[in-house]
């Protein structure tokens, strides 16, 4: 394959070299290294794994040095690179939402990976096609590749096995029509069918429910809101009926849903592949937590993704762009990522990655749930500011849940709020 003039400068003698040719000043760290530098605000086991990944690269070569930029949240990790881009001094490459990506893409600070592909130690036009279509979908902006899949995760239905089996239930509920017949079997005293929390998690939910009955959250050019439909007004009255039924508890805190899982106090909790850990830990032995896929509905089963992608910016000088793409490229490997993906539950990246997993998903079925929902797959929205719109599409879901506004009235108020958003 050809590759562009500037790619040679992937190897050894390029990345050192004192010369300009590459553009911009070049970057050397003390011992004649240069300094790639990964945002994060990852945590736990996540981090420890990332932490591994960093100084097994690190130890194989000597003319990358990579340091971790870590920082307290997600929301301090967009904040902080979104001032420090309009600086000119973001870190080398940093994990990005698909909606960052937008944010990033529109102040012209992403450089296109593509254009890297077939460098030296670098990844290829084959890895790139590794990747599992439905995650590179949220990769591009305006038909550019600006990031690659890293840490992604996908929802799907965590069960308490020992609850069903006291109500006579066999299996999990294949439909969200069977879910709420399940629902007023599982609810006897102060045990309910599942929570309906305050968190972003839920409307993630809803998302997929509005896929399920046959509509989209916003228009295919995501300028305007396209939720306010009758699939919308649907999947939101699905929780409103059960809330009446009071076979779903309505709860203000935003880690209910886990708490209560945990606890043995609700039989069902949708969250996410990351989660699982945490759930595990929640449930502590105190029954047997399983895992089935998203109920289906009349439009087919659908399942939000979660988690981010990998982005490089383009302030730094190209030949330490090319650095970070080599380690992009380390991290990516099938090997790497596989190692990964057990560390955290996250998605595999890679049809390879998968196949080289075979025996521990054959082990361990609730990550193979998680797999197994990549073919019904949507993105939430990558466009900029869905966090903020998800935040008020959260209040009015709530006050619908609760009884405080009625459906018709809390879709029309998020329509409205997140059309402004979108028009910011």
């Amino acid at each position: 394959m050809t590759r562009q003039p500037w790619l040679a400068c992937l190897s050894v003698a390029a990345v050192l070299a004192t010369t300009s040719a590459c553009g911009g000043a070049e970057a050397v760290a003390q011992g004649g290294r240069i300094t790639v530098t990964v945002g994060t605000a990852n945590a736990g086991a996540v981090l420890a794994s990332v932490t591994k990944i960093v100084e097994d690269f690190n130890a194989s070569q000597s003319e990358i040095t990579v340091k971790l930029q870590q920082y307290p949240d997600a929301a301090t990790l967009l904040q902080k690179t979104l001032v420090q881009l309009s600086g000119g001094a973001p870190p080398t490459l940093s994990p990005c939402q698909p909606s960052w990506s937008a944010a990033y893409a529109k102040v012209n600070g992403l450089t296109d990976p593509s254009t890297m592909l077939g460098a030296p130690e670098a990844l290829s036009k084959k890895d790139l096609d590794d990747f599992h279509p439905a995650l590179l979908k949220s990769t591009k902006v305006g038909g550019k590749q600006v990031s690659l899949p890293f840490d992604r995760n996908i929802s799907f239905l965590y069960y308490n096995k020992q609850l069903l089996q006291q109500a006579g239930l066999s299996t999990p509920p294949a439909t969200w029509e069977q879910f709420a017949l399940y629902a007023e079997q599982l609810t006897k005293g102060d045990t309910y069918a599942a929570d309906f929390f305050n968190s972003p998690y839920m409307v993630a939910v809803w998302d997929a429910m509005v896929h399920a009955y046959g509509g989209k959250v916003l228009n295919d050019e995501q300028t305007r809101v396209a939720f306010n439909s009758q699939a919308g007004r649907d999947a939101l009255q699905f929780w409103v009926d059960l809330a009446k039924k009071k076979v779903v508890r309505v709860a203000s805190e935003p880690s209910a849903g886990q708490l209560n899982f945990g606890a043995g106090k609700t039989a069902f909790f949708i969250n996410d592949s990351s989660s699982m850990s945490f759930n595990a830990q929640a449930v502590g032995g105190k029954f047997e937590m399983a895992a089935a896929p998203m109920p289906a509905g009349p439009a087919g089963a659908f399942s939000e993704l979660g988690g981010a992608n990998i982005c490089l910016f383009n302030k730094a000088p190209k030949n330490v762009q090319a650095a970070g793409f080599r380690f992009i490229s380390y991290l990516l490997s099938t090997s790497n990522n596989g190692d990964f993906v057990k560390a955290s539950n996250y998605l595999p990246n890679r049809a390879s990655t998968v196949e080289a997993l075979k025996d521990y998903y054959a082990q361990n079925p609730i990550p193979a749930t998680a797999v197994g929902q990549l073919q019904h797959a949507v993105d939430p929205p990558t466009v900029q500011g869905w966090s903020q719109a998800a935040a008020a599409i959260l209040v009015h879901l709530m006050n619908a849940v609760r009884g405080d506004e009625t459906v018709e009235s809390a879709l029309a108020k998020a329509e409205k709020e997140v059309n402004d958003i979108l028009q910011q």
